[in-house]
């Protein structure tokens, strides 16, 4: 029996759903029981019930989604194992005991700086992030990045500032880091304002992102941590078109990244208890392997993924295609 901390109801359901649509077809795959507990989106819920799932004998349970609700367990489970799929916040991953499979924060804008200097090179840029630890990564790894990808950090700016202060600052491209529901609005307002500006954001790389929008995405960037379209051969676990064609067998229209990291976390955790079963977390610090959803590998300095990387799409005639694979 494996258990999982699940996000069906609150802020963070969309990103629940298709969590939850991952760990299946794992499951099925891997012919596991799964124990699924709803934390609400709620941080204080998700280490409470993270405990529970451990109390009641599941061989591994699988952290939450979210850097807030995976840093309440890691923090209220001290010496704990957390296996990490939803986070990417740097200060997360860094903790003790958390074994993280996507990329860090810190990649995030500069995945997309790499799309924006493919597309216009020399471009300005303004950054728009939210308070809190991720946006802050995300900032400060655009900002060290940036000279080396031939562009100019225009200005940084957070959701609070006006529409009237991203527009003037006039950059060829405005890069986005927030929550789900605050990038969507800016994204809709800044298409009309700035209609030559590249944007891109997070929340594009979401499935069903469209409908989110309330019209048409064309143009609009994303990094994202894995695409079905990324050329793979696994060392460990199914291909992406296995996974893509498993998917389509069990009536999801679409698998996107956040299913795919959680079944990569999942198939990540069973090989290190199968290594060392009485101490899966050395196991972890010293893997290295592929899955369908790319290399994995912890930094044995900090903890962080350094082994995965993110790649970016840019919506096309209704579709998120794959722009650069492996971007950061």
């Amino acid at each position: 029996m494996v258990g999982a901390v699940v996000p069906v109801t609150g802020r963070y359901a969309l990103q629940g759903a298709q969590m939850r649509a991952g760990l299946e077809l794992w499951a099925r795959r891997a012919s596991v029981r799964l124990l699924l507990e709803d934390d609400a989106s709620q941080p204080a819920r998700a280490a409470r019930l993270y405990g529970e799932l451990l109390a009641r004998g599941c061989r591994f349970v699988l952290a939450p989604y979210g850097g807030d609700s995976t840093r309440a367990v890691a923090t209220a489970h001290p010496g704990g194992l957390v296996w990490n799929h939803g986070a990417a916040a740097d200060d997360v991953q860094r903790l003790p005991g958390v074994v993280s499979v996507p990329s860090p924060a810190s990649h995030y804008l500069v995945a997309l700086g790499r799309a924006v200097a493919g597309l216009r090179p020399g471009a300005s840029v303004a950054v728009v992030t939210a308070g809190g630890h991720f946006g802050r990564f995300a900032r400060e790894g655009i900002e060290r990045a940036a000279a080396s990808l031939g562009l100019t950090v225009a200005a940084s700016l957070s959701f609070s500032d006006s529409l009237s202060a991203i527009a003037a600052a006039r950059a060829d491209a405005i890069l986005l880091c927030g929550t789900l529901g605050r990038e969507v609005a800016l994204l809709r307002a800044l298409a009309r304002l700035c209609p030559d500006a590249l944007l891109g954001g997070a929340s594009p790389g979401v499935a069903g992102f469209p409908a989110l929008l309330g019209g048409d995405p064309e143009g609009l960037l994303a990094p994202v941590q894995w695409h079905p379209e990324l050329g793979s051969t696994p060392r460990l676990g199914p291909s992406s078109m296995e996974i893509v064609a498993a998917a389509r067998q069990s009536g999801l229209e679409e698998l996107d990244y956040v299913g795919a990291q959680v079944y990569a976390a999942a198939l990540i955790a069973a090989r290190c208890l199968e290594l060392f079963p009485d101490d899966p977390l050395a196991a972890a610090r010293r893997l290295c392997t592929t899955t369908f959803f790319g290399p994995f590998e912890l930094d044995p300095a900090t903890g962080r993924q350094r082994g995965h990387r993110l790649s970016v799409v840019r919506w096309r005639h209704g579709c998120p295609e794959l722009l650069i694979a492996e971007a950061a």
